[in-house]
């Protein structure tokens, strides 16, 4: 592309030689072999132009969509590879905005260095060189000029990059607020809060067009600085070459060619002053997501992990500690001196009021955060010292809101396990209870479930995830209040296969309803963090303390 890029600059800078010598043709009296030679030349410097835009277009046709395609990978990447904490402080909306304005920069910056300023800037050093050749004062005011003119371009262009970053911020925040609104819209609407969002949406947006206005403003009045320095330059010039004219040291032809690279010069020189401008912007837009890059993950894999190896299942807290800080909205839920083992094949529950650490324990089981002293393990593996992708891979979830994505319904459940089988997933599907819906629609597994599953009710959703738990066939089950979304009817289908699926499965059940944990093999009373009660179910009755209480306010009293 570089080489395409001054070989079409090459021949542009040709031309002013080229109507020099017509010129000379023309005014003396044996011109016409001058001119016949000229016009040959005029006609493979066309050829040799188009062939350099030929290979500069093919160059860029090949390359910047490759990068392009490279650079949204790795956006991707890099926002994956960070923690939840980040997600959970981050907009989806303002992420996708951050990551797409990254690559959108970079090929705006290829462009402007290739098509404009790099071309330019080759001009630029071509008309010294010929100034200097040609006449070495006009070369060296030239080369002040011009060393002056890019160091306050290049002033400007930074101060540009510092309100483009706060417009940037601000255009973010409008992609945040407009996919946000757009993702809750039926909350919205059951509320009524259309008028409210739109003047919430209206003032972000409004906010932005301020800060974005007045950095417009302020680069205009810096380009109208830099058009009068350009245009003081090309009167300077014209009046040297007609002092030069009276002078007689300049000829008709020197006149046309030397002002004939002046208007080339205005013309390169006009493009740095935008294209710096423009350069700095895109850089503004990108430095968001260059910060992401530049961010190491909450929680990394430590050096030399290894995978986890699961054989029995058996998981173990140790002296565990551990809080979300001041900053996060989990603040309350915080985890002290914990330590609990959980024998394999053992169905354990965790119970207790919200905010009492029952979630906590099984991210920290999952590592979507780090213990701040202590340790877990599996089958005696220190999950700090494991893959964070071979333990996540070990443990099938089922959230109280299930995640699905805005594909199709057989894409869904086999996103637990890829290779499953056309029969594997309908066999999933059945031991869910959800083959029973799934043949009722119109295109069964192939129904597009919409953002977040908003085609499908709370039991369906529930439903598909624990079908997905199912096809993951995972030693380790976290169930985080699995069937709190089901009728009566159908949850007690679900807790049949959800019998059938724990067996010689270690599982942790985050509960509320007491009525689906009677059976655990232990149930684990949480209270600030701690345990207070552990027993089966009869013996933390017996003992008529916390579990007892909270079983008789949702029984109504009935043991």
């Amino acid at each position: 592309m570089l080489f395409c890029m001054v070989m079409s600059v090459l021949a542009n800078a040709a031309y002013p030689f080229l109507l020099r010598q017509f010129l000379d043709g023309f005014t003396c009296d044996s011109g016409d072999d001058i001119i016949m030679q000229t016009l040959w030349r005029v006609f493979w410097l066309i050829v040799a132009a188009n062939a350099a835009w030929l290979g500069l277009d093919l160059a860029t046709a090949y390359f910047e969509p490759s990068s392009m395609r490279d650079l949204d990978q790795r956006s991707f990447r890099a926002l994956q590879a960070q923690s939840m904490r980040f997600f959970e402080d981050s907009l989806a909306g303002a992420l996708a905005k951050v990551a797409g304005k990254f690559c959108n920069s970079f090929e705006g910056i290829i462009d402007q260095i290739i098509y404009s300023l790099g071309r330019s800037l080759t001009m630029i050093l071509l008309t010294f060189a010929v100034f200097i050749y040609e006449s070495p004062m006009l070369a060296l005011a030239f080369g002040v000029w011009i060393a002056i003119y890019l160091a306050i371009s290049i002033y400007f262009a930074v101060l540009r990059m510092r309100w483009g970053q706060v417009v940037s911020e601000k255009d973010s925040a409008v992609g945040g607020a407009f996919t946000d609104a757009c993702i809750n819209q039926p909350a919205i609407k059951a509320f009524g809060m259309e008028r409210e969002e739109q003047q919430r949406f209206d003032s972000t947006t409004e906010d932005c067009y301020v800060h974005r206005k007045s950095t417009y403003l302020r680069g205009m009045m810096l380009l109208r600085v830099q058009g009068i320095a350009a245009g003081a330059f090309e009167f300077i010039v014209l009046c040297m070459l007609v002092r030069g004219w009276y002078n007689k040291t300049v000829t008709v032809g020197d006149f046309v060619f030397f002002q004939s690279y002046v208007i080339i010069l205005m013309s390169q020189i006009w493009n740095i002053g935008i294209s710096t401008n423009r350069i700095f912007r895109y850089l503004a837009d990108a430095k968001q997501m260059a910060e992401i890059f530049a961010r190491e993950s909450e929680v990394q894999d430590a050096p030399g992990a290894r995978p986890l190896i699961v054989e029995d299942g058996k998981i173990e807290f140790h002296s565990v500690s551990f809080n979300y800080g001041n900053q996060s909205a989990h603040h309350d839920s915080t985890i002290e001196d914990f330590t609990l083992l959980v024998q394999p094949g053992q169905t354990l529950a965790f119970v207790g009021h919200s905010g009492a650490g029952k979630s906590t324990l099984a991210k920290l089981i999952l590592r979507l955060y780090d213990i701040h002293s202590g340790y877990i393990r599996i089958d005696n593996q220190d999950i700090a010292n494991v893959t964070q992708l071979s333990l996540r891979r070990q443990i099938a979830v089922v959230p109280q809101d299930p995640d699905l994505f805005h594909r199709s319904l057989r894409e869904n459940i086999a996103f637990a396990n890829p290779e499953a089988s056309e029969e594997e997933i309908i066999a999933a599907t059945k031991r869910a209870h959800a083959w029973e819906f799934i043949q009722r629609l119109p295109k069964g597994l192939d129904t597009i479930v919409g953002e977040r599953g908003t085609k499908l009710s709370g039991g369906q959703r529930q439903r598909i995830a624990l079908a997905r738990a199912f096809l993951a066939d995972a030693p380790i089950l976290i169930l985080d209040e699995a069937t709190s979304a089901l009728d009566s009817k159908t949850e007690h289908k679900i807790q049949s296969a959800i019998a059938d699926l724990l067996v010689g499965r270690t599982c942790i059940v985050i509960a509320h309803r007491f009525s689906t944990i009677k059976n655990a093999s232990r149930i684990i009373v949480m209270e600030d963090g701690a345990i207070k009660e552990d027993g089966t179910h009869k013996e933390l009755l017996s003992q008529d303390g916390v579990y007892a209480s909270l079983w008789k306010h949702q029984s109504g009293y009935i043991k």
